[in-house]
């Protein structure tokens, strides 16, 4: 639908936006000699996070109503317990990527993850996909392998230039 492709587009320019936030920030830290650690980035990005959906669900009045339906629904609060501790294994490995890798690298890891829930999804609830959504999973697969051989080929020259002034 036209409402996902604008998500999608969303999601990526936030990525891009998110990415060279992240490498200004790590070589501005650089500079004045502190490496920032994946729990630092963690931690920040969550509460600005919080800061603005309380602000958001306030200004809209969802907190009482909110709060309301967990009080009605106990069942649910198991739910978003188990939620939540998922959510932070994720980002802990997220966030251990930002702080030790190229924000390129992150990129490959977020598209690889959500093609694989993509296919997860498909062949274990037997979803569907049409024509163009297995395009833009070939696609997306392709700009990987793509990545994955131009990092190996620049790895492999790198050595035999070493090799070569031994």
């Amino acid at each position: 639908s036209t409402m996902g492709v604008v998500y999608i587009l969303m999601s990526l320019v936030f990525d891009g936006v998110t990415a060279g936030f992240q490498k200004r920030l790590k070589t501005e830290t650089a500079k004045v000699g502190v490496k920032p650690k994946p729990y630092d980035f963690m931690f920040w990005t969550n509460f600005f996070m919080f800061l603005t959906a309380a602000v958001i669900a306030g200004g809209l009045g969802e907190v009482q109503t909110g709060m309301a339906f967990c009080i009605a629904n106990p069942e649910i609060l198991n739910k978003i317990i188990k939620f939540a501790l998922c959510s932070a294994v994720g980002q802990s490995f997220i966030f251990y990527v930002v702080s030790n890798f190229d924000p390129l690298v992150l990129s490959t890891v977020t598209t690889t993850r959500k093609i694989f829930s993509v296919l997860l999804s498909i062949f274990l609830k037997g979803h569907s996909l049409s024509v163009v959504g297995w395009s833009g999973i070939a696609m997306s697969c392709g700009g990987i392998i793509s990545e994955l051989q131009t990092k190996s080929s620049g790895h492999s020259q790198k050595k035999k230039g070493s090799e070569h002034k031994n």
